[in-house]
């Protein structure tokens, strides 16, 4: 039999411990609930809890067949730390977003790179001037949000940006993720249709082969744009997808190319001949001539110490001999518009050159836009401290002088003449088009003006590389001064086909690129003769088959 003095102390050994671990047990739990409770529970309610953000897709741009051009790409990526393990790329899928520590990278992808940089423009993070505008298209702004810059995506940037929806997850103290208890989805951004062809548009920058210059195509009946290559473009990608600092930089200081500038709408020149069309068809709705009205080509003109002659004559000592209006288009008659000017008088050119579209703002939803000039007695006065003489509208007249253009403005004009008398304001927007007002322009006057650059597409005709067509086209060449005290000229060819039925407008103009009849016509017809059908068609150059006219 065991000792009970053994028992006794081993009772009264763990009776003391239970009562000292007790004491502890106390003295924590006091020190939790009581002493450091607010603390405690300040700490849990803070980290209970985590709102963060799902992002919103931008909306995606699309051509007009539903080719993708513009797009949201998303890196998705979980936190090691500062570094970023990234989880994969795709399109927005909000369901991704698993837990506290998962991010991504916005990024925008564009598909036609330089050939369509110029329409759609790029996306960068909010700045002060946007965060101070924030609710402009109904939503605030973060300092983390994308906005457009330029081009499409800043003209539709409401329609493209998204809502960016939230989730509530549960953490625990030490912000590990628990479990989500809430969320409300984004809203992805609307797609915009464009009513640009891509596949057109990647075409045709590529035949310009880096020149700097324009092509325009359009659909005369309604304005929609089919075709706008500015050349050379700038590549969307560089600004938010693979972004490449040292390539912005190239872009912005490049004043030799400007490639981010879209020459089609922000640039200005002096139209050449193609502006003949707005004079023949002044010249024909005042009366002061019609299609018979016949002038003696005399090859020059002298007015005092001044001489201005005709084309012709200043490369080989030609004349046309007698010319009125269908032969003075087709030939490009230098001296007929000068003296069809003298007769209108400054005032009803620029009449009839604003009725045209000239000197204003074309409203194509793009920014950016040029208006041009079309000068005036008080505008060179005030401009110049200069007044007004012949000579000034002598050269009005061909084009030249102070008048300047855009591009767009030209191609305008070409449907206003392809579609009987209306002028429809330009858009990109698919089934946006049709937006026109009537000029008020007589049938005979668009029937003449057709005729004559019916005449200007076939043999005897300036534009001598269009010959070949089986399909009947309607053209103008265009061979415009600098003025830069320079000899360089550009080169401007606009056109539309058929030209009994006309499905589409072209304006091509290079820049310094020589005459229009050698540089842009063949521009023209390699593309005519793909969009018409017509691939067996022969497009000659300059010293292959047939002497070129201006």
């Amino acid at each position: 039999m065991r000792d009970e003095t053994e028992y006794s102390w081993k009772y009264w050994l763990l009776l003391w411990g239970l009562c000292v671990s007790l004491a502890v047990l106390v003295v924590a739990v006091f020190r939790l609930t009581i002493i450091q409770h607010k603390y405690y529970y300040g700490l849990a309610r803070e980290n209970r809890i985590y709102e963060g953000v799902i992002p919103a897709g931008r909306g995606d741009v699309v051509d007009r067949k539903g080719r993708v051009i513009a797009k949201s790409v998303y890196n998705y990526f979980k936190k090691d730390g500062d570094s970023k393990i990234y989880e994969g790329t795709g399109e927005f899928n909000g369901f991704k977003f698993e837990g506290k520590e998962i991010g991504y990278d916005l990024k925008r992808q564009y598909l036609f790179g330089e050939a369509m940089g110029p329409i759609t423009g790029y996306i960068n993070m909010a700045n002060q001037d946007d965060l101070a505008l924030s609710r402009k298209c109904g939503q605030e702004l973060n300092k983390s949000d994308m906005v457009g810059r330029s081009g499409i995506e800043e003209a539709m940037d409401c329609e493209l940006r998204g809502v960016d929806g939230k989730r509530l997850v549960e953490v625990d103290a030490l912000g590990k993720y628990i479990r989500e208890l809430g969320r409300q989805e984004p809203q992805v951004g609307k797609t915009v249709e464009l009513a640009i062809d891509a596949f057109w548009q990647d075409k045709v920058y590529k035949m310009l082969e880096g020149k700097k210059g324009v092509v325009i195509m359009s659909e005369p009946k309604t304005g929609e744009i089919r075709v706008m290559v500015s050349s050379p473009g700038f590549d969307a990608n560089v600004f938010s997808y693979e972004v490449d600092q040292v390539k912005i930089e190239e872009y912005l200081r490049d004043s030799s190319q400007t490639p981010l500038l879209n020459r089609a709408i922000g640039a200005r020149y002096h139209p050449g001949s193609v502006f003949k069309m707005v004079m023949a068809t002044a010249g024909l709705e005042s009366g002061v001539v019609d299609k018979n009205y016949e002038i003696l080509d005399t090859g020059i003109i002298k007015v005092g110490d001044y001489s201005y002659s005709n084309w012709l004559w200043s490369k080989r000592g030609g004349t046309d001999g007698m010319v009125n209006m269908i032969k003075a288009i087709k030939r490009s008659n230098d001296i007929y518009f000068y003296k069809l000017g003298e007769a209108l008088g400054l005032d009803r050119i620029g009449e009839w050159s604003r009725k045209f579209g000239y000197g204003q703002k074309t409203g194509i939803e793009i920014g950016t836009e040029a208006e041009g000039i079309v000068p005036s007695e008080e505008w060179k006065l005030k401009t110049k401290g200069e007044k007004w003489y012949l000579g000034n509208t002598y050269h009005l007249s061909i084009g030249q002088g102070d008048l300047s253009v855009t591009p767009l403005q030209v191609n305008q004009m070409t449907d206003i003449v392809a579609n009987g008398g209306k002028k429809c304001r330009p858009t990109l927007l698919k089934g946006k088009g049709g937006e026109c007002e009537e000029v008020g322009l007589k049938k005979e006057t668009i029937n003449t003006v057709i005729e004559g650059m019916k005449e200007a597409c076939k043999n005897g005709g300036t534009a001598w590389p269009l010959f070949n067509f089986k399909t009947p086209l309607a053209c103008k060449t265009g061979t415009a001064e600098v003025g830069d005290g320079s000899k360089d000229t550009h080169a401007w060819l606009t056109a539309f086909a058929p030209a009994d039925d006309p499905q589409i407008s072209i304006t091509v103009m290079i820049e310094r690129g020589g005459e229009g009849s050698d540089v842009a016509a063949p521009i023209v017809g390699d593309i005519l003769k793909e969009w018409l059908g017509e691939p067996e068609t022969v497009v000659p150059r300059y010293g292959v088959t047939v002497t070129p006219g201006r």
